[in-house]
């Protein structure tokens, strides 16, 4: 049961939800509530990672240095999610009271809680975009905004902060940490050769060894230009959800101008812009099948049915073809604990940790080096020297972007510990990729009404991005053809994240890949090449693109 900030009774969990295509999404109206993402476990979850990022960087669950003893004494976490925030803070502010306020129920139950813990914690429901805050005048002395951009058109930002400085006690704070809306994309040198497949020869062969070539007839389809990758379609439609809302894409940009309108004493940090992580190596090739292994696998379902008639039949003891294994959902039994015993994280530094995994070496990765190995007895462990020397930056500060007034311009870049920052690994970028597609992923139904709406009304925008906009083209196969579309830039996302490569980081064993005939080995050996000569095609633009822009505002009520 969870209380609503309108009528004050108690409702139930799941009355706000909406099933849509097997994804929970809340039931109001979108003018009414623009938050266009799901409530899947995996949306949800991108809370607990960012504040375990902020967490790990800022060893504190505000940015604000408070005085000793003189923590917050009632703090209001506003678009609370989860209440992953809350939950901490009430461990690290013992004397405080919290309540976390958001549209729909998703907290954690507070029966759930230590009692101490709970009985400071309240969640209550309710849309601040369409009414007033439920509390009163000077209530709080502390006010917590987190990543609430995607959901607040862009005219309705200064209404919510006279809000947020109504209930702020003179003197009181409110920190708002925000990030940009982006699609990240990958450059078509780099998807190209995950869906490269042999094509038969368009020419016939005669006896003699000659050839003739079959020409195809001219197509009937109009001339479209070549797109700038493979996902244009999706990046136009999740621009598009958000646009259609009125919600600015960069709210990095505008918060300032209602920000300082509402607060005098304001403290911008810069722009800080995560770029993409650095190319993964190659996964080393399978082990062919031995040549008798299709015969062996046979003999073994001829012994299963004898056995079936013949129940006291003695079995020959045979070597089965090996089972698959999913890098991303499967636990194997050759995994094994971290090495560093829990030390070691995906925050580290590759200094804390040794790499080993039957795959090529980080120097590999070089779209520059003329030939790469695929000896399956390399480790990542021998050129951590090299890559510590030709580090990348692992962010771009915009600084032109900080500004603050009355406190200086040193506490703006105070706001956000860089020095920390720079001692996260290379490989913690994926974590900032990873949250991006995500969040992408969490569009997808909002993108797939979009979709619907192009077909009934502007079939043009969907012609330029590739779609066939074929009339008779049921919904059911619409919905189809765009599912596979999200399930490519998923799998694309996840290759290029390559979460292996993480795992083997912090020390698990990366399981062997399933053994090949000789002809899928083959067809791999072709894919494996054809990624090699991709990735020395790649430009410095392409590897470090940002994937992430984030930025913190500070913002103290006047005194009085």
């Amino acid at each position: 049961m969870a209380l609503d900030s309108t009528s004050g009774r108690r409702v139930p969990r799941n009355r706000d939800f909406l099933n849509k295509h097997g994804h929970r999404h809340h039931s109001y109206d979108p003018e009414k509530a623009p938050y266009p993402l799901s409530y899947d476990r995996q949306v949800l979850e991108l809370e607990n990672m960012d504040h375990s990022f902020v967490m790990h960087v800022k060893k504190s669950v505000s940015v604000v240095q408070f005085p000793d003893h003189d923590s917050p004494k009632r703090s209001l976490d506003l678009g609370c999610g989860g209440g992953t925030w809350i939950l901490d803070a009430a461990k690290e502010w013992p004397d405080c009271e919290f309540v976390g306020f958001d549209l729909v129920d998703v907290q954690v139950p507070t029966s759930l809680l230590e009692p101490d813990v709970a009985n400071r914690i309240s969640w209550i429901h309710g849309n601040f975009l369409t009414t007033k805050l439920p509390f009163d005048d000077d209530e709080f002395d502390h006010v917590h905004m987190r990543g609430l951009g995607r959901g607040i058109p862009e005219n309705k930002w200064g209404v919510l902060f006279e809000e947020v400085n109504r209930v702020l006690r003179p003197g009181g704070v409110v920190e708002v940490l925000e990030h940009d809306i982006l699609f990240p994309t990958l450059p078509t040198w780099f998807t190209a050769p995950l869906r490269a497949r042999n094509k038969r020869s368009d020419s016939v062969h005669y006896p003699n060894g000659s050839h003739n070539r079959i020409d195809k007839p001219p197509s009937s389809q109009p001339d479209i230009p070549p797109l700038p990758h493979d996902h244009a379609l999706l990046e136009s439609l999740y621009y598009a959800v958000f646009e259609n809302r009125f919600i600015n894409l960069r709210p990095t940009a505008i918060l300032p101008i209602y920000f300082t309108s509402n607060f005098r004493r304001v403290i911008s940090a810069p722009i800080v812009h995560f770029r993409m992580p650095a190319l993964p190596p190659l996964q080393a090739l399978p082990q062919p099948l031995p040549p008798n292994a299709l015969l062996m696998e046979a003999s073994l379902s001829s012994d299963r049915s004898e056995t079936t008639s013949q129940p006291h039949a003695p079995l020959t003891p045979v070597t089965p073809r090996p089972f698959a294994v999913s890098f991303s959902s499967t636990n194997s039994s050759a995994t094994s604990k971290s090495a560093s015993s829990g030390e070691s994280s995906l925050f580290s530094n590759l200094e804390s940790s040794t790499l080993s995994c039957p795959t090529t070496s980080p120097a590999d990765c070089s779209p520059h080096l003329p030939t790469l190995s695929c000896d399956t007895t390399n480790t990542l462990s021998s050129e951590t020297e090299t890559a510590h020397v030709m580090k990348k930056p692992l962010y771009i500060v915009d600084s032109s972007a900080a500004e603050s007034t009355s406190m200086g311009v040193a506490a703006s870049q105070s706001l956000i510990p860089l020095d920390e920052i720079d001692k996260l690994s290379e490989r913690s970028l994926a974590m900032q990729l990873y949250w991006s597609y995500q969040s992408v992923l969490g569009c997808q139904e909002a993108m797939y009404e979009e979709l619907l709406d192009r077909t009934r009304n502007r079939t043009g925008q969907l012609t330029e991005c590739g779609w066939d906009t074929d009339l008779e083209l049921s919904e059911l196969e619409s919905r189809t053809k765009f599912e596979i579309l999200v399930d490519r830039y998923e799998r694309d996302m996840q290759a290029r994240i390559s979460l292996w490569c993480s795992l083997a980081e912090l020390g698990w064993s990366v399981p062997p890949r399933e053994a090949m005939s000789k002809a899928e080995l083959v067809e791999e050996e072709r894919l494996y090449q054809a990624m090699l000569k991709a990735r020395r095609c790649a430009s410095e633009e392409d590897l470090y693109t940002p994937c992430r822009s984030v930025r913190i505002f500070v913002g103290y009520k006047d005194i009085q």
